[in-house]
């Protein structure tokens, strides 16, 4: 470790606040508010970060350097034996030996494997040696439960405080010290008189870091226990066990024991060093941890020790570890002899985590009002904890970092970086040796993660869509985007308006990215991966987009020289927790084809354990009970570095392979991420670029549209009889770029519909089909668009549960509907709709105006049916289609008509046209973990061609009723949307949300006024 975060709050402490806003945050989205005005909360806001300081960059000294290895090595042995685990080391390093011996720029291992054969016999003869006891040293470090001697605490004590003293010495300078402390019921702790930290409850030990409060010499510990009242028997009882890891490396233990003093009542200056307790009580054990009725509580466990290795191991005897560490050595001089370590150089970040409410939420953390300062974009010289240490930036603010990246020639360096005085991420430049530093892009939204491209632009992502997160009004959404390698002429390439992540080059030229999307499907698993080409054009589903496991993919590398793509597979809602997978496109495009995980010791986060989890190497061992594994670069098929962390701990960098085989390389004062090797490396092909830019600012001009076709929209639907598409709807996504900031129903802020967190929806075109089944029209370029097949009276076949679009002036061809990349097309050139220029899109009657249940439905309900069914006459039908109050902004007969396709949907089945709609059930129906939520959905399931209100409406039969083609058409469109309750129209006339702290965000959230953004 260089040296400890600045700033005296623990990890703990930071876990426990950030605990407290997430409960905080989902308490507030249990509560229903309506009005976007000035009444509106003010929740999720950023949070005030502290002091801004940029840790002091120094190598570490040789021992330093030493002990940090040694220390990583006893966490990498899982409290196994080190005699055990030193004897499965030695294997893995033969293993490992072998491998690198079959390729041939390996370096001799000669040496290594002749110090393997002695390490082999000196660990017999230690093995054949009698085996010390250690009885009274373990009981020494077993901490014990521990009270004021009244009766049988262990069985019932008054409901009252008791107070606790011990008096250590220290003989030397700390290195750290981990206290971890509970209470049956509650405590507080202070050292030397300073209070230190409080816990509440006894199954888990509180976890508190007080190196920098020890002084040489003697110390005091304080605590003050309180048995609360309890309607029976009360036991009381406090345990504690103190690790102090002194400058020359060596550990001391302080443990709850009949040592401490013990007293009744609270004297003026108790927990001060100074205070005389000669008077006290010996404090009366009552219990050793794991007995008496609290059992092995959490946090003082052996697997809780492992977070501290050298105290996990401080009773194992010294030529025993010396030994284990020897074999340790060898094996990493083995392991970085691997010929593709061809560098000695490396670039990355160093940061602290972000901080804020769900901050552990995928994406959430990137946006910069989580930024937490104190970053720093390094680089190291000699890949080991003690190389030399480089601070590319920041050169003067103190700020924070996310993905940088190295130019093809590796004489520069492009990063993000969000100084602590502003509100947002921009792009810079800077040349590799620390000279020529600039600022490409500067403006009130975040830009974030770039890359180089090979013909000289940029690709990055950013906030500049202004789009907000359908079921996360306060997340803002960063989208894919070009600029020239000035950071000038910013285009958004991207038609997401969900987020899209951390995009790299693939070797064949093409940019792949996660991205973020659920058109008519469930909010919560599709982060999958997709690509696109340099300019925008060609956007394409790479990887899992019907897959439930692994549940994000992000962060995706190709592997050298190779189609496989290296990933980091994380929740959700769980960022930090990750494990590394690698996808073989070729050999399928969904789970579990073409799938298989590396880092086996951990499952795929949030999501369920899949039926089939392949792994990438049979062999593979664990090392070490890590928690989490980030930001991968993959050196070859075998071999790559990783950021990985244990639990409640940093992230640290290693190199890795696929086996298991792991030995650090530099451990940050906060967490290291996203390094990659700092040399030259191969340049991915220049494509040609396809796109009609309509240039920017005041130069801008329309956009040219682009152009849409297929030879038969027909193929890959096997249950469509031929000749029933008469026409393809064309839907436009609206981008959200509105928002109340806060949650007014559900996950949505504003609601637009019950059935599901969703959008604006128009309908731009209803486009005719060929008999043979082709089309060929243009379509506006950048909107988010998805399709539809259409029978003869409009009503919808097939829907398309995905989006796409176009660059200005691209054309692009789908096959089929719903096919599969991996499937050819049916030659184009002889189909009938290729044979004459694209068609230009008509819209529907009533042009390309917003669907909403009250323009669209409710109008034709007035004409033709609530005559009958009006509700409050004697004589009324069921069921009441008259409008009128509902549930929140929501006004029936809406929520009746919708039924049970929405989740949580306030009205109850069973009444009288309870769901008569049809939508497709998007959420109700499917477990989060349910891949038949995300396939394709059978033709004429769902929508209009099944749905009993179309049907009712379009028969002409039910007493007569003769409803005119223009509103037959409007409910078939407003089922077919799949029944939004809110269009447009709807939602501006809602107020802009005003509430306190609005102004601490970069951009301000704004519903009537929201912005129209045009996309590229």
């Amino acid at each position: 470790m260089i040296d400890e975060p600045p700033t005296r709050k623990t990890r703990r402490e930071t876990d426990t606040m950030s605990a407290r806003l997430q409960v905080l945050s989902t308490i507030v989205v249990l509560f229903t508010v309506v009005v976007c005005g000035p009444t509106a909360p003010a929740d999720n806001l950023p949070l005030p970060k502290g002091e801004a300081r940029t840790p002091e960059t120094r190598a570490l000294t040789a021992q330093e350097a030493a002990r940090t290895l040694e220390r990583d090595w006893l966490f990498q042995a899982m409290d196994e034996p080190l005699l055990q685990r030193a004897t499965k080391e030695i294997g893995w390093a033969r293993e490992l030996a072998q491998r690198l011996a079959h390729q041939r720029k390996t370096p001799s291992l000669a040496n290594e494997l002749k110090e393997l054969d002695a390490l082999q016999r000196r660990l017999g003869k230690l093995a054949s040696q009698p085996a010390t006891s250690q009885t009274a040293k373990d009981a020494e470090t077993v901490p014990n439960w521990i009270w004021y001697p009244e009766g049988k605490p262990v069985e019932d004590a008054p409901a009252e405080a008791r107070f606790f003293r011990c008096r250590f010495e220290v003989p030397t300078e700390a290195r750290r010290a981990t206290l971890r402390i509970a209470a049956d019921d509650a405590c507080e702790g202070f050292l030397n008189g300073t209070k230190i930290g409080a816990q509440t409850g006894w199954s888990r030990a509180a976890v508190l870091t007080i190196g920098r409060l020890l002084r040489t010499g003697e110390n005091v510990l304080a605590v003050r226990g309180e048995n609360k009242p309890a309607p029976s028997k009360n036991p009381a009882g406090m345990i504690a066990r103190l690790a102090v890891t002194l400058a020359d490396g060596k550990q001391m233990i302080v443990v709850s024991d009949a040592s401490w003093r013990a007293e009744k009542e609270k004297h003026s200056q108790w927990a001060q060093a100074a205070f005389d307790d000669s008077g006290w009580k010996p404090a009366a054990v009552t219990a050793p941890f794991g007995g008496g009725p609290w059992g092995k509580i959490a946090g003082l466990g052996k697997a809780d020790l492992q977070e501290d290795p050298v105290a996990a191991y401080a009773d194992t005897t010294p030529a025993v570890k010396d030994l284990y560490f020897a074999v340790r050595r060898v094996k990493r001089n083995i392991q970085f002899k691997n010929p593709v370590v061809d560098f000695t150089r490396l670039l990355f970040v160093d940061q602290p985590l972000p901080q804020g409410p769900e901050s552990r939420h995928e994406a959430i953390p990137r946006m910069g009002i989580m930024a937490v300062p104190g970053g720093r974009l390094l680089v190291l010289d000699g890949l080991h904890p003690g190389g030399r240490l480089r601070q590319l930036a920041p050169q003067e603010t103190p700020g924070s970092f996310w993905r940088p990246d190295l130019s093809f020639d590796a004489t520069k360096v492009l990063f993000c970086f969000k100084p602590h005085d502003e509100k947002s991420f921009h792009l810079y430049e800077i040349s590799f040796d620390g000279t020529g530093l600039r600022q490409l892009t500067d403006s009130e939204y975040d830009d974030i993660d770039p890359i180089y491209l090979p013909d000289g632009h940029i690709t990055f992502t950013t906030t500049r869509g202004n789009s907000y997160v359908r079921c996360g009004p306060f997340i803002y959404s960063y989208i894919l985007a070009r600029c020239d390698a000035d950071g000038g002429n910013v285009y958004l390439i991207s038609r997401n308006g969900e987020p899209d992540f951390v995009p790299a080059l693939l070797n064949d030229g093409r940019v792949i990215y996660s991205r973020w999307e659920y058109t008519d499907k469930p909010l919560w698993r599709l982060q999958k991966l997709w690509t696109t080409n340099q300019d925008g054009t060609g956007t394409a589903h790479f990887w899992g987009n019907q897959s439930v496991w692994p549940d994000h993919l992000s962060e995706p590398r190709p592997i050298p020289g190779s189609h496989r793509v290296m990933f980091s597979g994380v929740g959700h809602h769980d960022w930090w927790s990750g494990s590394i997978g690698i996808i073989d496109a070729e050999k399928g495009r969904d789970w579990p084809n073409g799938l298989t995980k590396v880092t086996a010791d951990l499952r795929w986060p949030e999501v369920s354990l899949p039926p089939d989890d392949p792994q990438e190497a049979a062999d593979y061992h664990a090392s070490g009970r890590f928690t989490g594994y980030k930001t991968a670069y993959p050196l070859s098929e075998e071999d790559f570095l990783v950021s990985a962390r244990g639990v409640r701990d940093k992230f640290r960098l290693y190199l890795m392979d696929v086996h298991g085989n792991r030995d650090l390389i530099y451990e940050g004062v906060y967490n290291v991420w996203h390094a990659m090797p700092a040399k030259p490396r191969p340049m991915p092909p220049r494509q040609i670029d396809r796109v009609a830019w309509p240039g920017t600012g005041k130069d801008r001009k329309p956009v040219e549209p682009g152009v849409f076709f297929s030879a038969d929209v027909c193929e890959g639907v096997p249950d469509l009889p031929r000749g029933m598409v008469k026409y393809l709807r064309v839907f436009q996504l609206d981008y959200k770029t509105y928002s109340t900031w806060n949650k007014t129903y559900r996950h949505s802020g504003p609601v637009v519909s019950i059935v599901q967190e969703e959008g604006v929806k128009r309908i731009l075109s209803e486009v005719p089909v060929e008999a043979d089944g082709s089309v060929h029209f243009k379509t506006p370029a950048g909107r988010a668009l998805y399709f539809q097949l259409l029978d003869a009276d409009r009503r919808c076949l097939q829907t398309m549960r995905s989006f796409t679009g176009v660059m200005p002036a691209e054309r692009r061809g789908c096959v089929g509907c719903h096919e599969g990349h991996s499937t050819a097309p049916t030659p184009a050139q002889h189909s009938l709709a290729l044979q004459r220029p694209p068609t230009e899109l008509s819209p529907p009657p009533w042009g390309t105006a917003s669907i909403s249940y009250e323009r669209f439905v409710q109008p034709v309900l007035d004409r033709y049916c609530v005559k009958c069914h009006q509700g409050n006459a004697p004589n009324s039908a069921e069921p009441n289609l008259a409008l009128r109050p509902g549930h929140n902004v929501f006004k029936e007969p809406y929520l009746t008509l919708v039924g049970s396709a929405g989740w949580r949907n306030p009205v109850g089945g069973g009444r009288p046209g309870y769901g008569i709609a049809g939508a497709i059930p998007v959420e109700s129906s499917y477990g989060q973990n349910d891949a038949s939520a995300l396939a394709t959905l059978p033709p004429m399931k769902y929508l209009s061609y099944n749905s009993r209100l179309v049907k009712l409406a379009a028969s002409g039969k039910h007493y007569d009723v003769k409803v005119d083609p223009l509103s037959l058409h409007q409910l078939i469109a407003w089922v077919d949307a799949c029944c939004p309750f809110m269009g447009e129209d709807e939602l501006r006339a809602l107020g802009d949300p005003v509430f306190p702290g609005i102004d601490r965000l970069p951009i301000r959230p704004r519903v009537k006024t929201a912005p129209v953004i045009e996309r590229p």
